[in-house]
């Protein structure tokens, strides 16, 4: 069976996520502008330094150090549309407060994501800020965060 757009989008985040060195989580991230990617990140410490391991992590129970995914596709793409165009982000994992503000700063329309933090009060900040949220399941089913119903975006 072909896999929707959505879902395409999803596997290259969690395809980027294997990039990932951080022994925490590992996360992905893709930017689709009009149906094209055209930025991607995972999380990790900054270019040029050396990559975590393991046991050796000096964040290996706080880490002050790693960027995350999509801050990481947001700094790889220093142009974005204006607002109103069709600006997606597409993580394995919910963002965090300080994503969301970015995601929400750089005028992304809808962010799409496998797998909810433990914390997901960004996303209704995200929500009430105007960006659409969307939870895709294993299985593919778009789920909007907002109503819990299973929906079918155009994408």
């Amino acid at each position: 069976m072909r896999p929707t757009r959505i879902q395409t989008y999803m596997e290259c985040a969690q395809a980027w996520a294997k990039r990932s060195t951080c022994h925490r989580l590992n996360v992905g991230a893709v930017i689709v502008v009009d149906r094209t990617i055209v930025s991607h990140g995972y999380n990790g410490v900054p270019s040029g330094h050396e990559h975590c391991l393991g046991n050796a992590c000096p964040g290996k129970f706080e880490c002050k150090e790693t960027i995350h995914a999509e801050v990481n596709a947001i700094l790889r793409c220093p142009w974005l549309p204006e607002r109103g165009r069709n600006v997606d982000m597409y993580c394995t994992d919910s963002p965090c407060p300080d994503c969301a503000k970015r995601i929400h700063e750089r005028g992304i329309h809808r962010v799409f994501f496998a797998t909810p933090y433990r914390i997901t009060t960004s996303l209704d900040w995200l929500m009430l800020s105007g960006v659409e949220v969307y939870r895709v399941t294993p299985a593919g089913y778009v789920i909007d965060w907002k109503t819990r119903d299973v929906v079918e975006p155009v994408v």
